[in-house]
């Protein structure tokens, strides 16, 4: 006789509740009580994390691994505000001038990793969060072009609507020599047009970086670059050399080069 296969019983992660997400409280005056367990939060952050768009990489920068191995007091303002920002965030979210909180400065100053670690702590908070890399962010966009524009559309409606978004390098490209700053395409200029419009009139939060700030006005035109700014308020943080400081003596990748000069 052909035995039945064998189903290998499903292994139960939290043994409160049974992966129910709810639990038995007892009865009191005749009525059963239930309450949320705990887990259900957890499983809510790891959704969250999963759908976040962000590396595994990127899901471990944190406020508590960042360093300021240069001991310059700008990045430890930047820190600070950053850490203010995630830990006050939903006072933050219903200001109407500084929701939002932009990065702004040189290449390996840790802008990046503190966006990271600003999306890693509202995630744990339980607010969605959806990374975009501004370059390859678009490429993969427009790719989808030749799959017909619904794709397309369901990427803006992610980035336009989703609770917030992490836009990383605005901005990021090759300099044209002639302006000065990166030359940003037509599409590139429409789309954020419209994504920052949008979320700019319906107050839905930005973090994002960037190695530029004022010259955003000329990359993607003085009513985004605006608005992006207006959103970050007081939270937009600016770290750029001063006059007589070396290219490169803040740059956490170029350390070793500097250390003892």
């Amino acid at each position: 006789m052909k035995s039945e296969p064998y189903e290998k019983e499903k292994k139960v992660e939290c043994q409160s509740c049974q992966d129910k997400g709810i639990r038995f409280d007892g009865i009191r005056n005749g009525a059963e009580y239930w309450s949320d367990c705990e887990c259900k939060a957890i499983r809510r952050i790891k959704r969250l994390m999963k759908s976040s768009q962000l590396s595994d990489e990127f899901l471990s920068k944190s406020f508590e691994n960042y360093r300021n191995w240069a001991g310059d007091e700008r990045l430890d303002e930047l820190w600070k505000t950053a850490r203010k920002y995630a830990f006050d965030f939903e006072n933050m979210r219903k200001l109407e001038e500084g929701n939002s909180i932009g990065f702004a400065g040189e290449v390996g100053i840790g802008k990046t990793h503190l966006g990271c670690a600003v999306a890693n702590e509202l995630m744990k908070q339980g607010v969605q969060v959806v990374y975009f890399n501004f370059v390859n962010g678009f490429k993969e966009m427009f790719s989808q072009y030749d799959n017909g524009g619904l794709q397309v559309q369901k990427i803006r409606e992610t980035l336009q609507k989703c609770e917030v978004l992490f836009i990383d390098d605005i901005g990021k490209g090759r300099v044209n020599p002639q302006i000065g700053v990166p030359d940003i395409t037509r599409g590139v200029h429409d789309e954020m047009y419209g994504l920052i419009e949008h979320r700019y009139f319906n107050r839905l939060p930005i973090i994002w970086t960037s190695e530029y700030e004022l010259e955003l006005i000329t990359m993607l035109g003085e009513a985004t670059a605006s608005r992006l700014m207006e959103m970050s308020g007081k939270n937009l943080v600016k770290v750029f050399y001063e006059e007589g400081e070396t290219v490169g003596e803040l740059n956490y990748r170029l350390r070793h080069h500097f250390v003892g000069v």
